[in-house]
């Protein structure tokens, strides 16, 4: 009971007891059972009502709104009055104000509702709520402070990709033009006869009946595992827009996870960067799960910078990721070292598919590679384009 109203409820008192005028001790006792009986609604409504989750975890990617749920329930066998109810929440989110006034009656309970947008990738915690109200008469005000918190996983912003799949392995989800890459599964139809065709692909029946020669025509499909390889030390990275090119690195690793994803291809990651809270470097083995996927973008959003360490190409060998023949190491970087290129080389030594995304004015430090040996990508800073080189 606030301090305020003791020297009242003691003042009453004695005109209770010392003071027989019945007009005077009815007030006061009136007053204090006015007092008393808000302590009452205060405490009570304070004990029953809570505030809770609906998701312990949400996730969403980049500049994309995500609604945030809170539901409230009272459950005492009183009314509770205009509660304030307010969701604290990080300053990177751009978000509508997460403050409601609510009104519940006995045993009612409310779902409520905001929408929030993250303009950074990372991991965050939003909340814990907050509740404030007070008796009707606003004698004993209160304020709850809920265990609960929610923990927010942003992904980097995923941009369209149209990138050229000629090599791989044959027998898969790709599709493309060169017969050299059939697939004896898919059959697509018949056509005539032509020289040079294998006998072992004539259909019989069909011959028989036109009395020609017809031969299995199938679908060129092909299989092309991939390794993102992912270039987060920041000294590599000139200090001119230096967070811009990092997370248009992030966003261009989580955009070819999405990407080969949609192609039914399996999909690995070694990236030069710290998870949150974590020493170890992140890499993630090659596998074609949409679970996997998931984690692969929880692990891009998670990851800062490494301020040091080894070589991202150094990687590649220390990791222990096996890579699988003809393998598509995609290479995400600012710069390329000679030691890097000679990494490289060493991948493509072992049948394995190099292409190189070059971001924005660094790519001139590739320019002895222009047009010979590894496909080169400019990735604008400020764009969604990709441009071959």
């Amino acid at each position: 009971m606030k301090a305020i109203h003791l020297p009242v409820l003691a003042f009453l008192l004695v005109l209770v007891l010392f003071f027989p005028l019945r007009i005077l001790q009815f007030v006061a006792l009136l007053y204090i059972g006015v007092i008393g009986l808000s302590y009452l609604y205060s405490r009570i409504v304070r004990r029953f009502v809570t505030v809770r989750r609906k998701d312990r975890v949400l996730r969403t990617h980049r500049f994309e709104p995500l609604e945030i749920t809170l539901i409230l329930e009272n459950r005492s066998f009183l009314p509770a009055a205009y509660l304030n109810v307010i969701d604290q929440q990080n300053t990177f989110f751009a978000s509508e104000p997460g403050n409601f006034i609510v009104k519940l009656g006995p045993g009612e309970r409310k779902t409520l509702s905001y929408s929030i947008e993250s303009q950074h990738r990372g991991q965050y915690t939003v909340g814990p709520a907050l509740i404030q109200g007070s008796d009707p008469l606003g004698f004993f005000p209160f304020r709850i402070q809920a265990s609960e918190t929610q923990t927010l996983i942003v992904y980097p912003e995923v941009l369209p990709l149209s990138l050229h799949n000629s090599e791989g392995l044959p027998a898969g989800n790709i599709r493309v033009e060169n017969p050299v890459y059939e697939d004896m599964t898919r059959y697509r139809t018949l056509r005539e006869y032509l020289p040079g065709d294998s006998l072992r692909r004539v259909n019989w029946k069909a011959s028989a009946k036109t009395g020609q020669l017809f031969v299995m025509d199938y679908l060129p499909r092909l299989h092309a595992p991939v390794l993102i390889l992912l270039n987060l030390n920041s000294q590599d990275y000139p200090m001119r827009f230096r967070y811009h090119r990092i997370e248009r690195a992030a966003a261009l690793a989580a955009s070819l996870v999405v990407h080969f994803l949609s192609l039914r291809q399996e999909i690995g990651l070694i990236a030069s960067a710290r998870i949150q809270g974590e020493e170890t470097m992140p890499a993630a083995e090659i596998r074609g799960s949409h679970g996997h996927a998931t984690t692969l973008l929880e692990l891009l959003g998670k990851m800062e910078p490494a301020p040091g360490g080894p070589d991202f190409s150094e990687l590649l060998f220390t990791s222990g990721i096996e890579l699988p023949v003809r393998t598509r190491v995609e290479v995400i970087t600012p710069v390329l070292k000679p030691l890097d290129l000679n990494r490289l080389r060493r991948l493509r030594e072992n049948s394995c598919t190099v292409e190189l995304f070059v971001l924005g004015e660094e790519l001139q430090s590739a320019g002895e590679l222009r047009g010979q040996e590894f496909p080169i990508y400019s990735v604008q800073d400020f764009g969604s384009e990709l441009i071959h080189r």
